[in-house]
């Protein structure tokens, strides 16, 4: 593992994470999932609850080394703001907002000494309103800022800090949100290029950014979204 970058994916057992994993891992990469589920590949695995700082310093205890960290755990609903009952702000607040912030927290010493990276996945959403859904945009809109904050902030330690905004991606979480195949067929029609992104269109991106192609790029949010956020579909 010596001359292998090492990177933690959080929420890398499945959709998105699980992506992104394989992807990294291909690329040579050792590979580290942090999730509440199990991967059904044989990555180095610890049961980890980004919302619970205990469980995310006992994990890195067990790393000595971390060059990447990609904050890619997170949660979906559609709700409007008077539907939103307390335990859901908690959560969704909890997990993408105070969770992402916890692990990046507890990670970064380890990610200084190796003048490493920082990758959060945010959404498209955090840039356009999807009126259904406020709080969720909220919180990816707070991931973006953070971005920037953390990328200006620790520049000068050689650390870059990136954002990736996903449109609408085929995984589990946005399949359960059809109703029927021609919920899926209407959401690809409203996407600029007709279709509905895949995992790895986000595990592309999210390799490059931590490769040393990247390495004059930081405090950049950056949308793989179809055409998405250029245009003004969600306000409508």
């Amino acid at each position: 593992m010596e001359n292998k970058k090492v990177v933690v994916v959080t929420g890398g057992s499945s959709g998105m994470g699980l992506a992104i994993s394989k992807k990294l891992q291909n690329l040579g990469m050792h590979v580290v999932v942090f999730d509440i589920q199990s991967p059904p590949v044989d990555f180095e695995f610890y049961h980890v609850d980004i919302r619970d700082d205990k469980q995310i310093k006992l994990a890195l205890s067990n790393i000595p080394q971390l060059n990447i960290l990609v904050n890619n755990a997170g949660v979906y609903f559609e709700k409007y703001l008077e539907d939103t009952t307390n335990e859901e702000v908690d959560r969704m607040v909890d997990i993408n907002i105070k969770g992402t912030y916890l692990m990046t927290r507890n990670a970064f010493t380890k990610i200084k000494a190796a003048k490493g990276s920082i990758v959060m996945i945010a959404s498209c959403l955090g840039l356009v309103p999807e009126l259904t859904s406020p709080l969720y945009c909220t919180t990816k809109a707070g991931l973006i800022m953070l971005t920037k904050c953390l990328a200006q902030q620790y520049a000068e330690y050689g650390i870059r800090v990136n954002c990736v905004l996903p449109g609408p991606i085929n995984t589990p979480l946005l399949q359960k949100s059809f109703q029927d195949e021609a919920s899926a067929i209407r959401c690809a029609e409203r996407i600029p290029l007709k279709r509905i992104g895949e995992p790895t269109d986000i595990a592309n991106m999210v390799a490059f950014l931590v490769s040393e192609d990247a390495g004059y790029i930081t405090g950049g949010a950056f949308p793989v979204d179809g055409g998405v956020s250029s245009s003004s579909i969600y306000s409508k």
